[in-house]
């Protein structure tokens, strides 16, 4: 089973459609890693994970992903967060975004985009509360394609 999930992610294909990318922000909350699979010329998948946090994501690309080119986005990601004492929450936002795929397989994107987020916070002495906000989210990424 092993070989059937990770053959892919090991590099044994060289089709680079595999990218690991240390992110601020988007999918892997506050600031983490995060494993992204192109699943067609327009379509991307990613989970995240961060310190605070994990996340999922889709990136529609309107025009193909090519190298050395700036490669224009949007979807839809996903993005919870704990914080210990104090609550936790989640973020959805639209990603409006652009991603550079270098010759050399780096990756820089940039994304900002509406969010809505929702936080519960708690205490030890049980009073809760819940609060939602729509505002401006984003993510900052530098990765590598493999």
């Amino acid at each position: 089973m092993f070989i059937l999930v990770f053959f892919p992610i090991l590099g044994f294909s060289q089709d680079h459609k595999n990218i690991i990318s240390g992110n601020i922000l988007g999918s892997s909350s506050a600031i983490g890693l995060s494993y992204e699979r192109i699943v067609s010329d327009n379509l991307s998948l990613e989970l995240g994970a961060g310190i605070i946090g994990l996340g999922a994501g889709i990136s529609v690309y309107p025009w193909k992903i090519q190298t050395s080119s700036l490669c224009f986005y949007t979807g839809l990601k996903v993005s919870s967060f704990v914080l210990v004492d104090v609550g936790g929450g989640t973020v959805a936002y639209v990603p409006f975004g652009a991603s550079f795929f270098t010759p050399s397989n780096w990756i820089i994107g940039l994304d900002v985009g509406p969010a809505n987020g929702k936080l519960v916070s708690s205490s030890f002495g049980g009073a809760t509360s819940e609060t939602t906000h729509f505002y401006i989210y984003g993510n900052l990424k530098l990765g590598f394609r493999f």
